[in-house]
């Protein structure tokens, strides 16, 4: 059963409760208002409250509920696939009475670089005078004034009510992250999202997908809709051509923008990179020219987040050389590739947390290295375990030394992680340590660490608390790392390698 919001409205035999001014949708019923429409989700893991949920609305004041599936003892509208409507009732709900629509949107999809690529387009938009949001894993809010987030993409309500947020402030654009799981349950319905961005795909959240070609199914959604403007695609990856193909197959016929590191077939593509501990330079091969760029951004993938940035503002017809001069001072995203200097060694936070990325992460900062290149890192509870063997193979082969240590546990006993990291692997030809706390192994590497070695902290990034049995404690690597470097004596024990 397929409605717009007006016939949601008109409902009556149907749905009797919709007697009275609708003020607005709501999906959890302890936030619930009076005059507000309950949308009760089907859930994994709490399915069988989903009647208690309902009975706490009703009795707050829902006109109604609107479900998935009838609920016993409940009155519903029962809408099967609600999860790809409710955002765009959401969106004309708020038009109407809040009288302003949407800043434009510019969405990025893929693995890696959603969270740079985002806060890359939105600084360099910010160059040009634009005020801009931007939404995804490190913060949702106008730059650069963020505020946490709980999700990469939330959900279509809390989506919809962000978007007319920031354009009541006075936001121009909005640029946000669209994770594979938000493309797949229809969070992004209902936005019109002008430009998408597709930066990589490669191992993650298989524990949601099963099959690769379910995981670029999920992404290639950001391209078929109806309101897109323009595609911009990074063609040295493997699954391009399936973005390729929704762009192609879309009827509003997008745009389509290419960019790439080394094929000069590409609209956008570099020449003559160079790399340094201050950053990297290269010369810039677009439509509107040649340009030399300097950019403090650190690693190889950095310069794909940066292309993909500089191939989108030029795609909102904004003139590249109007702000080339202006890229020394990108700061990029928080916990990505974040840069502390002492007086002989590099130290860098990173959110690496795949094998991919991990692989990326080391691999471009290698480049840099005078001395020793040292990695400490992590894997997740309660997520996908085929990685972990995966990520110490690659921090093997990539680093001198390899601190293995604790990310977020979460509910899964950490020794078992550690056991999945290590299976199969024969450590006698490595130089490799397991530090159980985090905190223990910052301070080791500090402490380890010689003149002219560049220090990977890879895993976390941004996040601020390590999730232990369920509770979030906090933790910030950098601020480890800060009181680390200031108090080297904090840690005392001597740790035997691996073999």
């Amino acid at each position: 059963m397929s409605m717009c919001f007006q016939d949601l409205c008109d409902v009556k035999a149907d749905f009797p409760w919709l007697t009275q001014p609708l003020k607005g949708f709501c999906l959890d019923s302890r936030e619930l208002k009076q005059g507000q429409i309950f949308i009760a989700l089907n859930s994994f893991s709490q399915q069988e409250k989903i009647a208690i949920f309902a009975q706490s609305a009703i009795q707050k004041g829902a006109l109604g509920i609107i479900s998935e599936s009838e609920i016993e003892g409940v009155n519903t509208l029962i809408i099967p696939h609600v999860r790809q409507q409710m955002g765009q009732w959401q969106r004309q709900y708020l038009q109407h009475f809040l009288q302003v629509t949407a800043p434009k949107v510019i969405a990025v999809t893929g693995t890696n670089g959603k969270t740079t690529i985002s806060r890359l387009v939105a600084e360099l938009l910010m160059f040009t005078g634009r005020t801009v949001a931007v939404m995804g894993t490190a913060g949702h809010g106008i730059l650069p004034h963020l505020e946490p987030s709980t999700h990469t993409t939330v959900d279509a309500l809390q989506l919809q009510q962000r978007l007319m947020q920031f354009k009541q402030q006075g936001a121009d654009y909005v640029s946000l992250e669209a994770s594979s799981h938000g493309l797949d349950q229809g969070r992004l319905v209902g936005t019109d999202i002008e430009i998408a961005i597709y930066s990589n795909l490669s191992h993650d959240h298989l524990d949601y997908h099963h099959t690769f070609e379910d995981y670029a199914k999920a992404k290639a959604k950001l391209f078929s809709f109806s309101t897109l403007k323009v595609a911009v695609i990074n063609i040295d990856d493997d699954y391009a051509s399936v973005m390729q193909t929704a762009v192609k197959n879309n009827t509003a016929q997008p745009q389509l923008i290419t960019y790439s590191r080394e094929n000069s077939q590409a609209d956008v593509y570099v020449r003559n990179i160079v790399y340094s501990l201050d950053g990297v330079t290269f010369d810039l091969h677009s439509p509107q020219g040649v340009m030399a760029i300097s950019s403090p951004l650190l690693g190889q993938f950095n310069i794909d987040n940066l292309l993909a940035s500089l191939a989108t503002i030029h795609a909102l017809g904004i003139n590249l050389r109007h702000i080339v001069d202006q890229l020394p001072q990108l700061v990029g995203a928080p916990g990505r590739m974040q840069v502390m200097h002492d007086q002989h060694r590099v130290f860098i936070i990173d959110y690496a947390h795949t094998p991919d990325a991990l692989e990326q992460a080391l691999s471009s900062v290698r480049k840099h290295v005078e001395g020793k290149l040292w990695v400490v890192f992590g894997c997740g509870g309660d997520r996908d375990r085929t990685k972990r063997p995966m990520m110490t193979n690659i921090a093997l082969v990539q680093a001198d030394v390899v601190v293995l240590t604790a990310d977020n546990p979460r509910t899964e006993n950490l020794q078992q992680i550690f056991n999945d990291m290590t299976t199969g692997i024969d450590f006698s030809t490595y130089h490799a340590y397991q530090i159980d706390h985090r905190r223990d192994a910052i301070a080791y590497v500090t402490q380890q660490a010689q003149a002219g070695d560049v220090v990977v902290i890879a895993g976390k990034g941004h996040e601020n608390y390590q999730d232990i049995d369920g509770v979030k404690h906090f933790f910030d690597d950098m601020v480890e790392l800060k009181n680390a470097l200031i108090d080297s004596s904090s840690l005392s024990k001597t740790y035997l390698p691996l073999r």
